[in-house]
């Protein structure tokens, strides 16, 4: 928590997952590796935790989002579903590398040509602490 006068921000970046978009057959990819993965579906906000701020003297908290394409190669969409925290970050060396396997990781006839456009949201929350 910020000292008395302090400012925080808070910024989230990540794909959103709509019906038949690239991000959502990551999405069951991640989870068909990852059964135990619960961090599917998310809108890209993240409100949760804001109200206790408000509640520790905070004042002035604003929050805002947007929504923008973001362009991969098919190697570097694969990346950053590997990164993720339901592939990299949390299976072992045996599951990651039969995530490697996994031809649907990046659908060529799905999606057509590079680059991918993929949907992203950034969301920020900016806050002032009260002296």
């Amino acid at each position: 928590m910020p000292g008395a006068g302090g400012h925080l921000v808070i910024a989230h970046f990540d794909w959103i997952p709509l019906p038949g978009n690239i991000a959502e057959v990551a999405e069951k990819l991640i989870e068909k590796h990852n059964p135990a993965w619960k961090l599917g579906a998310a809108s890209g906000c993240i409100p949760s935790g804001l109200g206790g701020w408000r509640l520790r003297g905070s004042r002035d908290l604003k929050t805002f989002s947007f929504d923008l394409d973001v362009p991969y190669s098919r190697e570097g969409w694969r990346g950053r579903i590997r990164a993720s925290a339901g592939i990299g970050a949390s299976l072992s060396s045996e599951a990651i590398a039969a995530f490697d396997s996994e031809p649907e990781a990046t659908p060529a006839e799905r999606f057509g040509d590079e680059p991918l456009m993929v949907q992203h949201r950034v969301f920020a929350a900016i806050g002032t602490r009260a002296i």
